[in-house]
């Protein structure tokens, strides 16, 4: 199942397997890197262009590696509100309170599921979401 996270300036998609947080992508939404070209990031550092990718997506390791959230959070440093969001959501998911650690945190951030939700219909919400704030 794939978590999709998002804050005003950005969105993370990342799955839990064996109760580790693997992130799988990241949206650059801040007018000035909205339209950056997709690239992935491997697990080296080096970065591969995605020729007619959304623009700015970054996409992370390459098969089956994937990076966990200190690779990315190293990387992208400007969006600690969304690494702290997609944290707080690992750990709703893994060890729940009575309330959401990521509701506390950040009310604006959303956490959707793939087991609830399309992809598709998590990224309309969110834009929409971050259009009218």
């Amino acid at each position: 199942m794939l978590h999709i996270t998002s804050t005003k300036h950005g969105e993370a998609t990342w799955r839990i397997e064996h109760k580790r947080l693997w992130m799988e992508s990241f949206r650059d939404c801040r007018d000035d890197h909205a339209l950056d070209p997709a690239y992935r990031l491997r697990m080296d550092g080096s970065t591969v262009e995605i020729p007619n990718g959304p623009t700015g997506l970054v996409y992370f390791g390459e098969d089956s590696e994937r990076p966990e959230l200190p690779f990315v959070e190293e990387r992208f440093p400007a969006h600690r509100d969304l690494w702290e969001a997609v944290e707080n959501a690992y750990w709703d998911e893994v060890e729940p309170l009575e309330h959401s650690r990521l509701e506390q945190l950040n009310p604006e951030a959303l956490d959707y599921t793939t087991d609830r939700w399309t992809v598709a219909e998590i990224r309309e919400t969110a834009w929409n979401i971050r259009r009218s704030a």
